[in-house]
């Protein structure tokens, strides 16, 4: 979750700065030290958009390098999904159910939690964020981001 609440930010980052934007160059400036109650302008840092509008707004604003839109699966199986094993079970499973309709649910994502599962989701969200730091540095309003593991300056 934590990957993906970065990879979240670092988009928001890269569309705040857009020509245009009037969180460009911020960086959150704004609002990171601001009280509650204080207003700030409507920007890509603080409109409401769900990770979906992010990346299709990403893959818009950026199509050299864009997004796969099935993280948003991923997203909303942990934010969503129910987790559990059974009795003679080693790993959990995660299954992520439809909103409800007049027949019931259907079942949208469902996968057994195994350490293959957690290496490839993390790989798959790592690099993600290192597209969006990538492209965002080639921005000309862009700072330089590290996007790295362990050791790095991370921003």
């Amino acid at each position: 979750m934590g990957n993906l609440k970065t990879l979240e930010m670092l988009i928001r980052l890269a569309l705040a700065q857009r020509e245009g934007s009037p969180a460009r160059n911020t960086y959150g400036d704004d609002f990171r030290n601001a009280p509650v109650g204080t207003p700030i302008p409507l920007s890509d840092f603080s409109n409401f958009h769900s990770l979906n509008k992010l990346i299709d707004e990403f893959n818009k604003s950026f199509p050299r390098s864009p997004l796969d839109k099935d993280l948003i699966k991923l997203r909303d199986a942990l934010a969503h999904g129910r987790v559990f094993k059974g009795p003679k079970e080693a790993d959990f499973r995660i299954v992520k159910f439809s909103k409800p309709s007049k027949t019931g649910v259907v079942i949208e994502y469902s996968a057994v939690m195994d350490e293959a599962w957690f290496v490839q989701n993390k790989a798959w969200v790592a690099s993600a964020v290192k597209t969006v730091g990538d492209t965002f540095n080639r921005t000309p309003a862009g700072s330089k981001l590290r996007t790295g593991g362990r050791g790095s300056n991370q921003t």
